[in-house]
């Protein structure tokens, strides 16, 4: 039986694509070279540890939007997907405490929270030039890619369905099926919400990013186990945009949203139910919580900030993030109306960076502040120029310590691709 990994790419579904005037893009913007690896070693990562660095992230946040009011409604999709990141990663830590299915459920919230969170500081961050928001989202992103990759649903049903040489069920054929009528559903109300969106505005670019999804989805072929945990992979990427996206053009702009936008929420709340239904059932038998990771390269790097993190301030920050209420946030905030209301380049130019990666897109930008490292004279916003300062990203190594230690790596760094499963892991080290 051939799959809808094969079928969705019918002449006839891509010509529902070209409907819409998508131009060929790549879902990251521009082609980057891999980032060399400034390893800072630690010990191994497990499932418990990743879950204490997306805490100590999410409380790194909180800590440095001090000028991100929580009581102006133009902030409500920043603190709202924070505190939303939040409850996720408790429900992660009880859920691998208990070994229980909450442990996917905080997954899935940590996903929602982390995308939206990116996508709403791609938006407002150039009001807040000194803010270190981007660092905190850089490591936040980091260990929910790393903890997704090694210990995701996409990995568990890799290894419970014995690996490469495993054959794909009935019931996970069905799903592939039924996930194609679905796209298409999804692509018919698509191209109604991109033709109502104002041009050059961020409802016409989050369409488009949500098209670019769909494309990395349409052109995934073959028909075994990891072409399978790929497409489960990238369905969620798929599935979290939409949600996110949802959030936020219901509180910037409420009568698209209204009128257009909304008409993707029912199949938006239906694909979110078709592969996590049958999650958990992936996972029994595996002792994931036992599991280290042996090769995580520069992991340790992208998340040094977390470092900084005193454990008061992770109670006191905790606290504050608990008691959001996004009904008081009635406020106005001008510089925040004014991004959020910016015209934007032409959503043809192929350059353009998807609001979908600003969690992780931050590799020329080290401090998060929306200056690339070319253009910023002071790259980690700690009050000392480049010129004078001996740790420009403030990583915690001294810049002649990380040359040498790019020289000494760069052979070493691992690229992986977005599959939902990590090299090591295809080759049983975490299985």
């Amino acid at each position: 039986m051939k799959t809808r990994l094969l079928l969705l790419r019918t002449i006839g579904f891509a010509a529902s694509l070209s409907l819409i005037g998508v131009p060929a893009m790549s879902l990251h913007g521009k082609d980057k070279a891999p980032s060399k690896a400034h390893n800072k070693k630690g010990t191994p990562p497990t499932a418990a540890s990743l879950v204490g660095d997306m805490k100590a992230s999410v409380i790194f946040i909180a800590k440095n939007a001090k000028d991100i009011n929580p009581k102006s409604k133009q902030a409500v999709p920043f603190w709202a997907s924070l505190k939303k990141a939040a409850e996720g990663v408790d429900l992660m830590e009880a859920g691998i405490q208990n070994k229980s299915a909450d442990m996917l459920k905080g997954l899935n919230t940590v996903g929602l929270g982390v995308t939206e969170l990116g996508a709403t500081w791609g938006i407002i961050r150039s009001a807040h030039p000194k803010s270190t928001v981007g660092r905190g989202l850089k490591s936040l992103n980091a260990a929910y890619e790393m903890y997704m990759n090694h210990f995701g649903p996409s990995v568990a049903a890799f290894k419970k369905g014995g690996g490469k040489k495993g054959k794909l069920t009935d019931a996970e054929l069905a799903m592939i099926e039924k996930s194609g009528t679905q796209l298409e559903a999804l692509l018919g109300n698509l191209e109604k919400v991109h033709a109502a969106a104002k041009p050059k505005s961020y409802q016409s670019r989050m369409s488009f990013d949500i098209i670019g999804l769909i494309k990395q989805l349409v052109g995934i072929e073959g028909e075994d186990r990891s072409a399978y945990a790929k497409y489960q992979y990238q369905w969620n990427r798929l599935q979290n945009a939409l949600a996110a996206y949802s959030n936020i053009t219901k509180a910037y702009y409420p009568a698209y949203y209204k009128s257009s936008w909304s008409l993707l929420d029912p199949i938006t709340s239906s694909m979110g139910s078709l592969f996590g239904s049958t999650a958990w059932s992936y996972y029994e038998g595996w002792e994931y919580s036992s599991v280290s990771i042996a090769n995580y390269a520069s992991y340790y790097e992208e998340t040094s900030i977390t470092e900084s993190i005193t454990e008061s301030e992770e109670t006191s920050y905790e606290e504050s993030i608990e008691s959001y209420d996004e009904e008081s946030a009635t406020e106005e905030d001008a510089e925040d109306e004014e991004e959020i209301e910016e015209e934007l380049d032409e959503e043809e130019d192929e350059d353009e960076d998807s609001l979908f990666e600003e969690a992780s897109d931050c590799e020329d930008d080290e401090d998060g502040d929306g200056v690339s490292d070319e253009d910023d004279d002071d790259d980690d916003n700690d009050g000392v120029s480049d010129e004078e300062d001996g740790d420009d990203d403030g990583d915690g190594l001294e810049d002649e310590e990380e040359d040498e230690e790019e020289e000494d790596e760069e052979e070493e760094m691992e690229e992986e691709d977005d599959d939902g499963v990590a090299e090591c892991c295809e080759g049983g080290c975490c299985c």
